[in-house]
């Protein structure tokens, strides 16, 4: 067979995306699963943004993305990951009565607690979402992720959620 019958890998991987995914794979799986397992030190976790990844390359390869240097792509969408892995960890870690230093209110301070659950509980779907997303030290970017509202309209939303809050008081 000449050289003229063959086809190129360049064309093989234009018309089948998940061909080419999956040669990518084969290539650079292993290298990819040990940088995500160094990064994040859990096995699971490693082969969680490993399969996202290679899922993120097929939807940019049939989407038609720039093929230029997937090697670069792929480890650069793999450390987002561990990092989006990594700071999701750190943020929500489950509670441990032992590592809990906070103090109980006195007596005279349940009773304002009480007032200020009661008027949290008055509220809106939407605005004890937004006051607790705030209250839990989230940035507007990150409320407007996690609540899927517009990031310029989540400090405009979160303000008439505090002067209704204040209202229920």
């Amino acid at each position: 067979m000449s050289t003229l019958d063959r086809t190129s890998p360049a064309d093989v991987s234009v018309t089948d995306p998940s061909g080419e995914a999956l040669r990518l794979f084969r290539e650079h799986g292993g290298p990819i699963y040990r940088f995500c397992r160094s990064s994040l030190r859990s096995t699971s976790d490693a082969e969680d943004v490993v399969q996202e990844t290679f899922l993120k390359l097929l939807q940019h390869l049939k989407a038609g993305g720039d093929r230029s240097n997937l090697r670069s792509w792929l480890f650069t969408v793999a450390a987002n990951g561990c990092r989006d892995r990594a700071r999701g960890r750190a943020r929500w870690l489950p509670w441990n009565a032992d590592s809990d230093r906070r103090i109980a209110p006195a007596p005279d301070e349940r009773d304002d607690l009480r007032r200020v659950q009661t008027a949290l509980r008055a509220l809106g779907q939407r605005d004890r979402m937004l006051l607790s997303l705030r209250a839990s030290g989230l940035s507007y970017r990150e409320i407007a992720a996690a609540s899927g509202i517009r990031e310029t309209s989540v400090g405009r939303l979160l303000a008439r959620a505090v002067d209704r809050w204040k209202r229920k008081l």
